[in-house]
């Protein structure tokens, strides 16, 4: 492995903190305009998912350690070793807070942010030392991380021709970097473990310490599984692409990588049977899964959002291969893999695009540095930089728009807020509430409570149980179908505030035979009597 001085790893070490500052700054900005009367909710993209954070975190604040989905009425068994980086931070908040205590949520999201900076930076170093693995120039590897963290493509072309579409860089994360700096700890932690586990067999590879290393390379492994399950199967995927470039560029099966990644991927095979099994055992976890649609977008859009390094990287390829080492063929066979991965006919097809932008940054860079034999260096890097750059800068400008516009999707009215702790302190962990979808995925991030309604993937039968809502708040249901509906899904609470308001219009027959047990500015809530 390349060594690396104490002043390059300064200069990445600052890197990583300006890095981590610009795309923290929006989320200081959107608390700082947060005023009395509203909450911000932590998040400035994706609030659904990340109330869904919380809600893991609060079951580990909780004492649980089985996961289960807080946002279904179904009941189920819950199941070990899902959502960890989740539920491990809210068991130690959680010995410390008591799980009705108003403040619980705040405390979380700010350990929430704690994590998506120290996993941040932790990604950041991590990636350098992968870079440098394979670069030996100090200022190349630090180009190639400033585009493995920043690059994106021409997926931008896509907003300024009146696509319906969003560009490939601001919807999927595990292509790119920026987005999971942004806000998605648990996916830094595992391109971390990735990364570094493919370090760890890189370097078992010749060694007389083979084995110990390979080992290591599995635990990495296995955090990677923890943190994201289906991640396994890329690992698997990408060490297949680098046997069979090893095995092509040289004729020979290579035993010696063959022998370190079985023992390394052997490690992590429990866990990826285990995962299996529970997702295709439990009934519940089984629907989920089927329900977690991230199909990926039309081969244009990956061409649009990958061009400008893609191009580069094939320039460096061509050169790499002719004078690669066991090592560097991974590069190569890496890239070539994720084509196919993202277009096998299963229900996360984007999600295998995890970590490619690192092997392609890495080969656009090398790339470059054939081109600069004949065209400048200076203005091949302001290039590169100026086809790469834009959409990332406008993802992190839209950060900062959102923090100062707080849309009623990041901000919450804080009477709401008010309402979610009193059902926190008087109803009983576990029971169910049934509210509008918007009001339901915000429930489990305040209250130990579940929900009917309030997340696509995670709630049963999604579409239809929010169609249910809307019949139910505009008075199309009979007293006997509520009450069925109570029963079936035992639901406990109605909650009545202002999205509900503009289900059910002038309907109010719903609540004659419920009581109400809170009515505090503007918002309400039922209580559903025990069927007689």
């Amino acid at each position: 492995m390349t060594n690396i001085s104490t002043r390059e790893w300064t200069r990445v070490f600052v890197y990583a903190a300006l890095l981590l500052l610009i795309v923290s700054l929006p989320y200081a900005l959107a608390w700082s305009q947060a005023g009395d009367e509203s909450v911000f909710s932590g998040f400035l993209f994706g609030a659904d998912d990340g109330n869904s954070y919380l809600g893991k975190m609060r079951l580990g604040a909780q004492g649980e350690w089985n996961f289960s989905l807080f946002y279904t009425a179904e009941d189920h068994e819950g199941a070990p070793l899902l959502f960890l980086p989740y539920i491990i931070p809210g068991q130690i908040v959680g010995l410390f807070m008591d799980e009705t205590d108003p403040a619980l949520t705040g405390v979380l999201l700010g350990v929430f942010h704690l994590m998506r900076i120290v996993f941040g930076g932790l990604l950041i170093l991590v990636l350098y030392r992968f870079i440098a693995a394979f670069i030996e120039d100090v200022g190349s590897r630090f180009l190639a991380l400033v585009l493995a963290t920043l690059a994106g493509g021409l997926g931008w072309l896509l907003l300024v021709t009146g696509s319906a579409d969003p560009p490939p860089e601001f919807f999927i994360p595990e292509g790119f970097t920026l987005q999971i700096l942004l806000g998605l700890p648990h996916l830094a932690l595992a391109r971390s473990a990735l990364l570094g586990g493919l370090l760890l067999l890189m370097a078992s590879l010749g060694s007389a310490r083979w084995r110990q290393r390979a080992l290591l390379a599995g635990v990495c492994w296995l955090i990677v599984g923890v943190a994201v399950p289906f991640y396994l199967v890329i690992i698997y995927a990408i060490l297949g692409a680098w046997g069979l470039a090893a095995w092509v560029r040289w004729r020979r099966f290579p035993l010696m990588l063959l022998r370190s990644a079985v023992l390394a991927a052997a490690l992590t095979l429990p866990l990826f049977l285990y995962n299996f099994l529970v997702f295709s055992a439990n009934p519940v976890f089984a629907q989920w899964s089927a329900q977690n649609i991230l199909q990926s977008p039309p081969p244009l859009h990956y061409g649009l959002a990958y061009l400008p390094l893609a191009l580069l990287a094939l320039i460096g390829a061509r050169g790499l291969w002719r004078r690669a080492s066991f090592n560097h063929v991974l590069l190569i066979g890496w890239p070539l893999i994720v084509p196919v991965l993202v277009y096998l006919p299963i229900n996360v097809q984007r999600r295998l695009a995890e970590a490619v932008i690192v092997p392609l940054t890495i080969l656009a860079v090398m790339g470059l540095n054939v081109l600069a034999q004949r065209i400048s260096r200076r203005v091949l890097i302001g290039v590169t930089l100026a086809a790469t750059l834009p959409a990332s800068l406008i993802l992190l400008m839209g950060g900062y728009v959102t923090a100062l516009a707080g849309p009623s999707s990041v901000v919450y009215p804080a009477a709401q807020v008010m309402a979610f702790d009193w059902l926190n302190a008087h109803a009983s962990p576990g029971e169910v509430v049934l509210g509008a979808f918007e009001t339901g995925n915000r429930i489990p991030a305040y209250t130990h409570l579940r929900v009917y309604v309030g997340h696509g993937p995670e709630t049963l039968h999604a579409v239809a149980k929010t169609a249910e809502t809307v019949r139910f708040y505009n008075g199309e249901m009979t007293a006997t179908e509520r009450r069925a509906l109570y029963d079936a899904m035992n639901i406990r609470y109605i909650f009545y505030g202002e999205t509900e308001r503009a289900l059910a219009g002038d309907a109010a027959d719903w609540q004659a035979d419920l009581t109400r047990v809170y009515d505090a500015a503007g918002y309400e809530i039922f209580e559903v009597p025990s069927a007689t």
